[in-house]
């Protein structure tokens, strides 16, 4: 009797527990395949936000100097009464100083000194003079400027005076504005956040700035982003961690935002929720041995009558 009821189990367990380890190997690798898309999707996400984030800051300070620049003390040529206008001016603005160039390239009026004092001509450094040929705004990479002495973005606006342009004004923006965006975006510890300038320098990140700031972004990274506005790829970082790079590029200032998630922690997070998967599936296993053995009993309880 108690042969043939093991016998019973033996046979019902061998019907079962392969059908549900290979149900279960299955469905772990699809959720495995589908939770790292979710991941890279949302990260693809944050990416374009962040990216609108980066365009409204330089598009709102464009639009705070093409005010500035219809100052009547501009037109007028009282460069004194402008140089203290900005000054008041700069105070609610997210700009680090505000600079009025004419076209040889001699700075005029810049915020960071006193009205007066002799100020350098101005290098175009970013192609801000561009504004005196197409009589467009420009925004420029990542330089170092001449007086403020750090690296700073230039925004460069045309004023205009009967019908000419003589004079291009222009504001500077620190890269700590945007790493004030990178450091709100509320990721998994240890995905790193990158904003890089149209030439693939490195303006913000979340991740050793004071060492990679300035720098150029990896050759991979680079290249990709002059291929295509997005992208998933396996890379490097500068530091050398192996990770899932997601970018995402602006059309309007061709700057990117690129999302890095370190394969190591990509890797432990999927495994994790795949052992709660099996642990589950587990627990539907000895679930179902356990009715199996209670079928088996009665079957023999039944013969025995």
């Amino acid at each position: 009797m108690v042969a043939t009821r093991a016998r019973l189990v033996f046979v019902i367990a061998l019907s079962i527990v392969p059908a549900v380890l290979g149900g279960v190997l299955l469905i772990g690798y699809d959720y495995f395949d589908r939770e790292r898309a979710r991941l890279e999707r949302d990260a693809l996400v944050t990416a374009r936000a962040l990216v609108a984030a980066v365009d409204a800051e330089l598009t709102g300070a464009r639009s705070a100097l093409q005010v500035l620049a219809t100052s009547p003390h501009l037109a007028s040529g009282d460069l004194r009464a402008f140089h203290a206008q900005a000054r008041l001016a700069i105070e609610g603005l997210s700009l680090a100083n505000i600079v009025l160039i004419e076209k040889s390239g001699r700075q005029l009026v810049n915020t960071l000194r006193p009205y007066g004092e002799p100020l350098p001509t101005q290098v175009d450094v970013g192609g801000l003079l561009r504004v005196f040929d197409t009589g467009a705004p420009v925004i420029s990479d990542l330089f170092t400027g001449r007086v403020i002495g750090n690296p700073v973005i230039g925004i460069g606006v045309p004023v205009r005076h009967g019908g000419r342009i003589p004079y291009t004004l222009n504001g500077g923006i620190t890269p700590e504005r945007f790493a004030a965006l990178v450091s709100t975006q509320r990721l998994p510890e240890g995905w790193l956040v990158g904003v890089f300038d149209s030439a693939g320098t490195v303006v913000a990140r979340s991740h050793e700035a004071s060492r990679f700031v300035g720098r150029p972004g990896s050759p991979e990274l680079v290249r990709r982003m002059k291929e295509a506005p997005e992208a998933t790829f396996a890379s490097r970082t500068l530091e050398g961690i192996s990770v899932q790079t997601v970018y995402s590029r602006s059309p309007l200032s061709r700057w990117t935002v690129a999302i890095g998630i370190p394969e190591k922690e990509l890797t432990t997070h999927l495994l994790y929720s795949l052992a709660r998967l099996f642990v589950v599936a587990f627990i539907v296993l000895g679930a179902a041995l356990g009715i199996g053995l209670l079928v088996a009993r009665r079957v023999m309880a039944g013969r025995a009558r």
